[in-house]
């Protein structure tokens, strides 16, 4: 680049490539080169910054074009369930959302099909003096837990928990239930099993 300045200014020469505006702001020829020379400099680093935005935003381009699916899914129990083993996999056997094709309603598991941030959010139900403990594991790592407990009273307990974790293609990820509960869980739509990627 300092070459290409060099070669700018001599070819143009001092005489012809000063204008009349630029001319009281040079006080020698010395003077003109170097603020030339500051400019090309600056205007090199500016179209550096350019070509690595335009790079990225080409590579995104091209991963849409590519029609990569961006993994969203939502899944339900349709019934009650009982008798719920410890760490048995809670399978929400009703699909809302199943965008990519990741989660499987047969076993209950999210298959992550690529890399990258995921959110997943669950909600456990019991009714009627019931209680469940449920974990989010990942590949048989307990990433998180929420415990709904009805108490000695005849009503609905609803618990919650949402965790977020950057996964790598394989990945599995699944509700099971804990070690503290009566293995019920209140279906008809109640507890849920949602994921996304960011």
């Amino acid at each position: 680049m300092l070459i290409i300045a060099y070669t700018i200014v001599a070819v143009l020469g001092w005489s012809s490539t000063v204008s009349g505006d630029l001319e009281p702001q040079c006080t020698s020829r010395f003077d003109y080169d170097y603020k030339l020379l500051k400019t090309l400099v600056s205007l090199e680093s500016e179209i550096e910054k350019l070509k690595a935005q335009q790079q990225e935003l080409s590579d995104a381009l091209q991963g849409l074009q590519r029609g990569q699916p961006r993994t969203a899914f939502t899944a339900t129990m349709s019934a009650d369930k009982s008798g719920i083993p410890n760490h048995t996999t809670i399978v929400f056997d009703v699909v809302i959302t199943n965008k990519g094709g990741a989660y499987s309603p047969s076993n209950g598991i999210f298959t992550s099909k690529t890399a990258g941030v995921y959110v997943f959010s669950w909600v456990t139900t019991n009714k009627n003096r019931t209680w469940m403990n449920t974990e989010l594991m990942l590949n048989g790592e307990k990433k998180g837990t929420a415990m709904s407990d009805s108490g000695d009273i005849n009503d609905y307990s609803v618990a919650a928990n949402t965790v977020s974790l950057e996964l790598q293609v394989g990945d599995q990820v699944w509700v099971r239930a804990g070690t503290w509960h009566n293995g019920k869980l209140a279906g008809e739509w109640r507890t849920t099993f949602t994921g996304w990627q960011l």
